[in-house]
């Protein structure tokens, strides 16, 4: 095969090829490395004398973008022959690289890693391999064993023939596990993994005998749980790890290597699939408390609601003698699957954050996957997606696809278009490692080699342990309605341990006796346990779960405490300039705090921020576009307008005071990844305020999923607290159905329990004093606020000076009109609705109405509503929305003020429909216009 041939393959094919011939026509027109990397082709150098130093790199896998040749010179050690070398010797040397770059590249397409015949991995191409790994595709018509290697070593040891440093490339990457590394961008990382790999021991002496037998009582205790399991509670539920119980051998591996290396903590993510076998095995949950949640017991002492017993979190530990121990914690998850995942990334920045000083190494996030899910969820590849961004790092994550190789009753072939259920962490720069589940000892091995690589280069790394499933997609299932050939397979399977078990006896390694007492063993211990059992206990543990009321601190702040904050929002470091625009928007808003004027909302915003961090409360803010602020309102990180540098003003006002700190990030474009990502950091930092924000408040949509199963509802089924705030931007102002509504009506709906607070301040002092309170609560819980949009720099949304002094946040707030008269009308409204109203009902001078604010809406503020009622009328009351009235808080406060008060109640507002709001800016005047008609008709007595 001649040069021109090899280069005419790989995505970059059409620019060397042109290089090649700028070179054949005058190699000074190339640079000089291409000219060597060409010569070397060849076996000529420029000056046309025979080379054969071994740089050859097939065109287009892996030639850098600065314009020199990727070369795997240094992968063998071979010798350098000078120019009187024989050019057949040179070949020989080249065609050995190129051999090894081939099986670095596509070995991983020859492995065994399917432990099923009548399932294979998609894409896998047989025995034969991709061309690259077959003879004929070197142009090389001699047999390989003929083809001498002079002074050629592989791995540290001299190898004599083509064909011998074949059947050693071939034991290393077309075995039991197939490696995917060659795509990874920097050198230093292919580097390391390929000495790794090649200078490992030979399968079968990766373990001493001492850790084949630990290997093997790990495999006897992840099958023996499970099929006990399934002897004593019969079509049960508990979707089992059956087929893939290697894992727990696995992560015996990588909990060892973690204790080597000086992980601290182990935050692991999973679904249901193996999650009960995972707690007991891995992280020591009690059999006792595993058979309580079978026999129904556990609700007995359940605060809340509960959940079912493989969404369940636990906390544990892990020691490797002569080290300190590891704190191991399962987050608790839903069965949406993959929505753990951010989740869990959150709990692990937190506590990096917190407890380790921002040391990414000291926790590690460890996400169990289905081959299915990762490939199907989106939120993989959201989460994926800011893992190396500053925000939101956590030094690597290790995941673990437990690979059944089928979804529910959906082959692979059906369920993705990518040969591997992993090819998206390619996008990445992800390391992957393939792997048989039936050979423990190399999973093992892999897992170590992940974590060790994690700890290293701080970036995520993919294990994919390709297994089956023993029963359907759970153990009520007959899977042998879709997949009868592979069920008929699977059903002749011994468990693994026998025949890993029979291995180490023929080995000598233990004997038959060994193995019937380690099975007899735990045995006897899952009988003992479930009797011991606990009788259940009857009723809750806390019959007011959710419902008590936190008091509401006081959220004043000294005004000197104010001015200094205000002041220091315009002191700049030496050399910083500001945009001169922004500059001048700046000073006025100081001005207003030092002269104790009239304060907008970005301000407010800044004064609670700065006052919460002067008090000792971290604040972390992260969205899209939040720094700026979606309507130009923040500005709270400032940029260098002639350099590329950032100054935070508030950060350097908390580093001044040596108190909290103050981060705020602009996100990826992610709703469900990132506000993921934020619950879970709310779960950990609760001495602070957690916030995200949507760029539009509708933008919230797109993490529902988090909204519903977690935010909302992880309390009651999981007694998961997180003080995550949400800041949605929310009201009517002619900017059509997409960017009106934050859907307020979504999130009463989910209210129950006292389980989250919904508000909607309609001043700048309401909002400054509800982010105080929730910074400063003792027991945080999710707030979800309606943030305005032209309000920002409404004046009648600003408020004095004064107000941010003193006093807390106001549940209801109310105006009365009457100037101490008759009340006829009591006008209940929220938000927004509010500035258009009450100008037009001031407008008819002295009025019989009273108008009551409902500041919060959930937890319903009944003491003082009904405090604000107690001088109006008896019936009579209005309630006022601008959203349409299947949506907003209508429905939600309809049944209360009707049937708990019995007050007669007229709505007004738009009527319902299908979207959130018109895309007219004129109709919508119009309807805003005739909304608050009808409320002056109304209170006016006309007709």
């Amino acid at each position: 095969m001649d040069v021109e041939q090899l280069l005419a393959f790989g995505p970059n094919a059409g620019y060397l090829t042109e290089l090649y011939q700028l070179y054949k026509n005058d190699p000074s027109l190339v640079d000089s490395e291409w000219a060597i990397f060409f010569a070397s082709l060849e076996g000529t150098n420029q000056s046309g004398e025979v080379v054969g130093n071994g740089t050859y790199s097939p065109a287009g896998y892996g030639s850098p973008s600065n314009g020199t040749p990727a070369s795997y010179n240094g992968h063998a050690d071979h010798s350098q022959h000078d120019a009187g070398s024989n050019s057949i010797i040179a070949d020989a040397t080249s065609l050995a690289e190129r051999v090894c770059d081939g099986f670095r590249r596509f070995g991983h397409y020859r492995s065994s890693l399917s432990p099923l015949t009548n399932v294979s991995v998609p894409g896998y191409l047989g025995t034969q391999g991709p061309i690259e790994l077959v003879p004929s595709f070197y142009g090389e018509s001699r047999p390989w064993s003929s083809i001498s290697l002079s002074n050629y070593k592989f791995s540290g040891k001299q190898v004599s023939t083509l064909a011998a440093l074949a059947e050693q490339l071939e034991e290393r990457y077309c075995g039991t596990i197939g490696f995917e590394f060659m795509h990874l961008a920097r050198t230093e990382e292919r580097e390391w993994l390929r000495e790794k790999i090649e200078g490992a021991p030979r399968a079968s002496e990766f373990y001493s005998p001492a850790q084949k037998k630990v290997i093997l009582s790990k495999l006897i205790n992840g099958e023996l749980f499970e099929s006990e399991l399934h002897r004593k509670y019969v079509g049960t539920k508990r979707f089992s790890l059956e087929g893939t119980e290697t894992l727990i051998a696995a992560l015996h591996a990588l909990l060892n290597r973690c204790s080597i290396d000086g992980v601290k903590e182990v935050v692991f993510g999973m679904a249901h699939r193996g999650r009960l076998n995972v707690l007991a095995n891995t992280l020591g949950k009690p059999l006792e408390a595993v058979f309580g949640e079978f026999q129904d017991l556990s609700m007995a002492t359940v605060v809340g609601s509960g959940d079912v017993k493989y969404h369940l979190g636990f906390e544990g530990s892990f020691q490797l003698q002569g080290n300190s121990p590891i704190t191991l914690q399962m987050v608790p998850n839903p069965s949406h699957l993959e929505f753990v995942n951010p989740v869990v990334e959150g709990v692990v920045r937190a506590i990096q954050d917190t407890k380790y000083g921002a040391n990414r190494r000291a926790v590690l996030p460890l996400l169990m996957h289905g081959d299915a899910a990762v490939a199907g969820q989106g939120i993989v590849f959201e989460t994926m997606g800011y893992s190396l961004l500053e925000g939101y790092a956590t030094g690597g994550t290790v995941h673990i696809v437990i690979n059944n190789q089928i979804g529910f009753t959906t082959t692979p072939d059906e369920s993705r278009s990518t040969m591997y259920c992993t090819d998206f962490a390619k996008g990445f720069d992800c390391p992957i490692f393939h792997v048989n589940a039936e050979d423990p000892e190399a999973a093992c091995w892999v897992t170590e080699l992940a974590v060790e690589y994690r700890n290293t280069f701080g970036k995520d790394v993919f294990i994919d342990l390709i297994g089956y499933r023993k029963h359907g997609h759970n153990e009520g299932d007959d899977p042998s309605f879709t997949q009868p050939l592979t069920y008929a397979e699977i059903k002749n399977k011994k468990p693994l341990w026998a025949s890993y078990g029979e291995t180490l006896v023929t080995s000598g390694v233990l004997a038959q006796s060994d193995i019937d007492a380690t099975v007899a063993a735990f045995k006897d211990t899952f009988a003992a346990a479930q009797e011991r059992v606990a009788l259940p206990i009857q009723g809750e543990a806390c019959s007011m779960h959710g419902r008590l009321r936190i008091p509401s601190p006081e959220t004043g702040v000294d005004p000197n405490v104010l001015t200094e904050i205000g002041t220091s929002l315009t002191q700049y470091p030496p050399g910083f300039v500001p945009h001169p625009k922004l500059a001048k928007i700046l000073e006025k808003r100081v001005e207003t705090v030092t002269q104790k004027g009239a304060i907008e909302w970005g301000v407010a915003e800044a004064l609670a921020y700065g006052s919460l961090v002067a008090e000792g409360r971290s604040v972390r803010l992260s969205g899209q576009d939040c720094r700026r602020g979606t309507f130009s309102q923040r500005h709270i990180i400032l940029d260098h307008y002639e350099a590329a540098e950032v100054f935070s003003p508030i950060a350097a006002f908390a580093a001044k005071k040596g108190s909290a700190s103050f981060e705020v990030y602009n996100s990826s474009l992610s709703e469900s990844g990132v506000l993921g990502f934020e619950f879970g950091y709310g779960t950990v930092a609760q001495k602070g305020l957690v916030m995200w924000e949507a760029q539009f408040g509708d933008f919230s949509n797109g993490a529902q999923v988090i909204i519903d199963q977690f935010i909302s509802s992880s309390e009651a089924k999981w007694g998961q607290l997180s003080g995550v705030t949400l800041l949605l931007p929310h009201a009517y102002e002619g900017q059509g159905p997409e960017h009106s509504s934050a859907r307020l009506e979504r999130y009463l709906q989910l209210c129950g329990e006292g389980n989250m607070s919904v508000c909607y301040p309609t001043t700048s002092a309401q909002q400054f004093h509800l982010l105080r309170r929730q910074g400063l609560l003792e027991i945080n819980r999710p707030l979800v606020v309606m943030t305005p949009k032209s309000l920002l720099r409404l004046a009648s949304a600003s408020s004095p000076f004064e107000e941010f002094t003193t006093g807390s946040f106001k549940p209801v707030i109310e105006d009365d009109l009457s100037e101490g008269g008759e009340v006829s009308y009591v006008v209940i409204l929220a938000g927004k609705i509010y500035h258009d109203v009450m100008p037009a009902l001031k407008a008819l001078g002295q009025v019989p109405v009273k108008v009551v604010r409902i500041e919060q809406l959930h937890p319903f503020p009944q003491y003082e509503f009904k405090k604000s009622l107690k001088d109006g009328p008896e019936k009579r009351a209005i309630w006022v929305q601008e959203e349409p009235m299947n949506m907003g808080a209508w429905s939600y406060v309809q049944p209360y003020l009707q049937n708990k008060l019995g007050l007669d109640v007229t709505y007004v507002g738009r009527q319902a429909a299908a979207s959130t709001a018109t895309g007219s800016p004129k109709h919508h005047a119009a309807e805003q216009k005739a909304i608050v008609g009808e409320v002056v008709r109304i209170v006016s007595g006309k007709k």
